[in-house]
């Protein structure tokens, strides 16, 4: 091919790819932004894509998390590059506000490029991608403190009978820092752990009171082992579980006639 030719297919390439209504994000091997069409900058509340060129493409996308948090770089997926990625994320536009997104991630020959397309979900492709990422969920930077508590809180409940599912689990499914979530729960004066291990024994003692054995009890509550069960009930109730199953295995009095 020509180099004249050659340089044609390029300037037609870079056209299409300028005029295509789908966002098109390219970055580099350093984590910077090598080329954006205008959808994508429109998308983000920008002018232009040419505007972005050579800026870092963490900070440009998702220059903090929705409460406000830092969002390192390094926890980025979308830069830790090398291979296909599709996710549902959220990115902060030009002037702060949160949008939800469907995102895939795919490398460009062996440069070490990568090409990000996104968009807003439909509501089945949403449905669908939360029904394969259970734990995502989004917060809003307008939501207060309550709001994320409430949405928090719902998360737990979802999810508090899986025995890995801890903190640090709560705080990825909200897409918030460790420390973020943690503060929230604790202007309600208790700790996300604890109120995970609250529900798990709530649980449990309902379980129990219904004939369940302790030891179903204990792992159909998200508890490991017994006796770490049995020592955090004793200490929630004042009693161990077993003298919740005795009292509810005794006899109804007889009726007096």
């Amino acid at each position: 091919m020509a180099g004249g030719e050659m340089m044609n297919d390029v300037t037609l390439l870079a056209a299409v790819v300028q005029d295509a209504p789908v966002p098109l994000w390219v970055i580099d091997e350093k984590g910077l932004l090598s080329l954006a069409n205008d959808s994508a900058a429109r998308f983000l509340g920008h002018r232009r894509g040419a505007d972005l060129q050579g800026g870092p493409s963490h900070d440009l996308l998702h220059r903090h998390r929705p409460d406000g948090s830092p969002y390192p770089s390094h926890e980025c997926p979308i830069i830790s590059l090398g291979s296909a990625k599709a996710s549902a994320e959220w990115f902060v536009t030009l002037a702060g506000d949160v949008r939800e997104v469907c995102w895939t991630t795919k490398p460009v020959g062996t440069s070490g490029h990568v090409l990000l397309t996104f968009a807003q979900p439909h509501r089945r492709h949403h449905e669908t991608m939360n029904s394969h990422r259970p734990l995502v969920r989004q917060m809003s930077t307008a939501g207060s403190h309550t709001r994320l508590h409430r949405e928090l809180s719902q998360v737990i409940d979802e999810r508090f009978v899986d025995p890995s599912f801890s903190t640090a689990s709560l705080a990825d499914a909200a897409h918030l820092s460790v420390r973020s979530v943690q503060v929230i729960f604790a202007a309600r004066g208790r700790s996300p752990a604890a109120e995970i291990r609250r529900r798990r024994l709530d649980h449990a003692r309902y379980l129990l009171e219904r004939g369940m054995t302790v030891q179903m009890a204990c792992h159909e509550s998200g508890f490991l082992d017994a006796s770490t069960f049995a020592r955090a009930y004793r200490q929630h109730f004042g009693f161990p579980p077993s003298r919740t199953l005795r009292v509810n295995e005794l006899p109804s009095p007889p009726l007096s006639g």
